[in-house]
């Protein structure tokens, strides 16, 4: 262990920058406070400086760096926070915005990511500088905008609020990780074009470039699937990959090869250093060599969008480069954790970021448990010496990354193994011959022969990934929270340690935390059968009410497909079923009496006695008038959900309070939960 943190000094500095990034969203110090702490670990490292032979003084070194990177991840954080802070109450006006990225098309918008230059207010120009993403009506006349294009915009963005639904993936917070403050929505009429940023862009060059390489797919008639997963495989273009094809690849266990990443890096990596081979045999060449490889590299990076795994490959296969102009090897972990600093540095939001997580954490888990798998079987078949280092890889990112694929995706995938075993070397061809293909294009006789192996080969992949998608057990749902996440971690990394050491220490910390794993699992299912509560789900579309009463599960829903959808997870963590669908409208249940609201409810009805009902739940679009309803209806409690129109929530908010009536309107609150 000693060994490991005197070879890997970038672990603690990460370490304790990525503490700083942490503390940064439930501590906010002052300035004042800031200036004091930073002044005491200067102070530190000044008189662990100038003792440097003294024992009592060695640790003081490292605490206080230590302490120095924790403050900047703090600093660095907020800074990040405040770029992405945004009134909740939104803007509404006539801004001045720039593209910033390509436009995504939707099936009835167009998706923008803009910076919000201006907003025009009384005849006078205010500041804003945020970035925001910005849908537009589609129109079948008008072109799209292009990158650096600028346009004024009559539109209301606001920061995206909760749904509060259990289980419900919080998209702002998703926003704000990637730099989004806000988003609004405009009509293509209300545009007007003002002109164009002129200003050169590494990143708009690299986005036009794609673009064009994109039509050469094209042009030899790469289409529909084949051509989805070679853009996304050598361009980083996931546009085109449709929901079923992802779920294809997340099924097997190859969805990682989708995302351009180290493997795509690697291989880049190796033909340039194939087809550069010459320059290595003199000195001055071999830094030539290695210099245009990271030049390459880097505007492969660009090119693909720069994505955190791409960004982070692309900065240590920078960094071996270096390493071979000076002629030095350098130490792996050490470089990974470099480039994890470099990162965090630079954008301390990547920390949150999924394909951050899980490249980091697969690279790690790779460079660690994949000699010690490999030396488990011994053979002198160069064919299987292939395929069981192929499998070990496979097996060793696994390890590291299963829980956390389950936390954020909620699914295991049984075949993994076979699914890689096939599509990592498929995929290495995919690339070389899409290479080869890019080239080569300018020579139609030459390039369509290498269209029709290309496809011929993706077809295949996807015919496999789909083969290996229908077979029995094929992912298994489950779900995991953050602790039990963390409790997943201190096993692999206890137990790992224990490989290497031998050590009893670190096989009892491993098998305890797997111990307190299953405890807390049985746990929770126990305290899931005294779980008795109604929620009344988020929806602008439809209305749903959830009944979960321990083992059983009852609903009351317009959609129970799109039910299903938004309670996926919940389900998964209540480990409960299905629910029982009451096709009704008014039920009775653990005392409790439930109304829900639709027109023809009360159409053409009269009543002698109001009805009483503890929850009157309106939804359904319900547009009758809440006096006619009153006289039919005595509620002790109004819920109003997102399916009613604004003006109709006001009126009945109104209502309630001069009738003392509590009431509540789920457009502000979002989900209702009610105990039983």
């Amino acid at each position: 262990m000693n060994q490991f943190f005197h070879q890997t000094p970038f672990f603690r500095i990460t370490l304790a920058l990525t503490g700083g990034i942490f503390l940064a969203d439930y501590f906010s110090p002052s300035v004042l406070l800031l200036v004091v702490l930073v002044m005491l670990c200067l102070g530190g490292v000044a008189v662990s400086m100038f003792f440097p032979d003294s024992f009592r003084f060695r640790w003081l070194f490292g605490v206080s760096v230590a302490g120095l990177m924790v403050l900047l991840g703090m600093v660095r954080m907020q800074e990040s926070r405040q770029q992405t802070a945004f009134p909740r109450e939104g803007m509404k006006g006539v801004f001045l915005v720039e593209v910033t990225d390509a436009p995504v098309v939707k099936a009835k918008s167009v998706l923008y990511q803009v910076r919000l230059l201006s907003r025009y207010e009384s005849g006078h120009s205010i500041s804003v500088e945020k970035m925001a993403y910005l849908y537009v009506s589609k129109d079948s006349i008008a072109q799209l905008f292009d990158l650096g294009d600028r346009f004024l915009a009559s539109a209301t963005f606001a920061p995206v609020r909760a749904t509060g639904n259990p289980g419900a993936f919080d998209f702002n917070r998703f926003l704000q990780n990637h730099g989004i403050a806000a988003t609004g929505y405009a009509i293509r009429r209300d545009i007007k074009f003002t002109g164009k940023d002129h200003g050169f862009s590494f990143y708009a060059a690299a986005l036009h470039l794609r673009s064009k390489l994109l039509e050469v797919y094209h042009r030899y008639h790469i289409d529909g699937d084949p051509f989805a997963v070679v853009a996304a495989l050598t361009l980083g273009y996931n546009e085109a990959l449709s929901r079923e094809l992802r779920d294809s690849y997340s099924v097997s266990g190859t969805m990682h090869v989708l995302s351009v990443s180290g493997l795509h890096v690697g291989i880049i990596y190796g033909v340039l250093y194939f087809l550069l081979g010459f320059m290595r045999r003199k000195r001055r060449t071999l830094v030539i060599q290695q210099g245009l490889i990271i030049v390459c590299l880097w505007g492969f990076a660009f090119l693909t969008g720069l994505a955190p795994a791409v960004v982070r490959a692309t900065l240590m296969f920078s960094l071996v480069a270096a390493g071979r102009m000076l002629i030095r090897k350098p130490q792996i972990m050490n470089t990974v954790f470099f480039s994890a600093f470099v990162m965090l540095l630079l954008r301390p939001t990547y920390m949150y970021d999924v394909g951050f997580q899980l490249s980091y954490i697969a690279v790690i888990s790779i460079v660690y448990f994949t000699p010690r798998l490999e030396s488990l079987l011994y053979t002198r078949n160069r064919v299987l010496i292939w395929l069981w280092r192929l499998l070990c890889v496979s097996m060793a990112a696994q390890i590291g990354t299963s829980a956390l694929g389950i936390f954020y995706f909620h699914r295991f995938a049984t075949f993994f193994w076979m699914g890689n075993l096939f599509v990592v070397p498929a995929a290495a061809f995919v690339i070389y011959l899409a290479i080869g293909l890019l080239i080569l294009s300018p020579f139609p006789v030459v390039a369509s022969f290498i269209a029709v192996l290309l496809k011929w080969l993706l077809n295949m992949m996807n015919g496999v990934i789909r083969w290996i998608e229908s077979l029995p057990c094929a992912a298994y749902n489950c779900w995991i929270d953050a602790f039990q996440l963390f409790i997943s971690f201190g096993a692999i990394i206890a137990l790992g340690a224990y490989c290497s050491s031998k050590r009893f220490a670190f096989l009892a910390a491993g098998l305890s935390c797997v111990f307190l794993f299953f405890a807390d699992s049985l746990w929770r299912t126990y305290a899931g059968l005294a779980h008795h509560q109604a929620i009344i789900l988020a929806d602008s579309r439809h209305t749903h009410v959830d009944f979960l009463l321990g083992n059983e599960h009852y609903a009351i829903t317009a959609d129970s497909g799109v039910l299903q959808e938004l309670e996926k997870a919940y389900y998964l963590q209540q480990r409960t079923k299905a629910p029982t669908l009451w096709n009704k409208a008014y039920v009775s249940v653990e005392g409790k009496h439930f109304l829900v609201t639709n027109d023809s409810l009360f159409r053409n009805k009269t009543t002698a006695q109001p009805l009483p009902v503890d929850y009157l739940i309106l939804g359904n679009r319900t547009r009758i008038t809440f006096d006619k309803l009153y006289r039919m209806v005595k509620p002790r409690y109004v819920i109003i959900d997102q399916t009613i129109s604004p003006w109709y929530s006001r009126n009945v908010r109104q209502a309630c309070d001069s009738l003392g009536i509590a009431c509540t309107d789920m457009k502000q609150t979002g989900a209702v939960r009610i105990a039983l």
